[in-house]
C-alpha cells in the first residue's frame, strides 16, 4: 500500500504518517534506562539483539511506559524508535478526507490536516517531528 498511512495517538490528538516512513511497530515493553539520559530519550529497547534508542514525544507520559513504538530508519544503518500512546491502524490515504483549518498555528512538521471518523487527523513528517522536538528541548 504505497499511499498507506499509519494512524496513531499522542495525547488527545490523532496523527498519521506515511507507511513508507515507518519500518515496523513494536510494543513499548522492556524499556531500559541509560545513565544521564535526558528527554526526549526515554531509554533503549532490545530489538532482536539491536539496541533501539526510543524517543518519547508524548506529553505527560505515564510512568507505566505503556504504548507502541514506531521504528524509523534515521540513517540507512541506524534505527530510532518513537514512543506513541497507541497505534490505531494502517489506512489507505483515500479513507481520510481533506480537513479544514483548525484555528491554531500548526508546527512545520504538520503537512496537512485531514478528517477521520472521529475528528481531525494531523498528517506529519515523523523525521521532522522528532528533529523539532529535540531542538525545542535543547533550548
Amino acid at each position: 500500500m504505497s499511499n498507506g498511512l499509519v494512524t496513531f495517538v499522542l495525547g488527545d490528538r490523532e496523527y498519521a504518517a506515511p507507511l513508507l516512513s515507518i519500518r515496523e511497530v513494536v510494543r513499548l515493553e522492556g524499556l531500559a534506562d541509560l545513565p544521564g539520559m535526558t528527554p526526549p530519550l526515554a531509554g533503549v529497547l532490545d530489538l532482536r539483539g539491536t539496541a533501539l534508542p526510543v524517543l518519547d514525544l508524548r506529553t505527560g507520559a505515564t510512568a507505566e511506559r505503556r504504548g507502541d513504538v514506531l521504528v524509523l530508519e534515521s540513517t540507512p544503518d541506524h534505527l530510532v524508535g518513537v514512543a506513541v500512546d497507541r497505534v490505531i491502524a494502517v489506512v489507505d490515504a483515500a479513507e481520510l478526507s481533506a480537513g479544514g483549518p483548525t484555528g491554531e498555528e500548526l508546527p512545520s512538521y504538520v503537512a496537512a490536516v485531514l478528517r477521520g471518523a472521529s475528528g481531525p487527523v494531523f498528517l506529519v513528517d515523523l523525521a521532522q517531528m522528532v528533529d523539532s522536538t529535540r531542538k525545542a528541548l535543547l533550548l
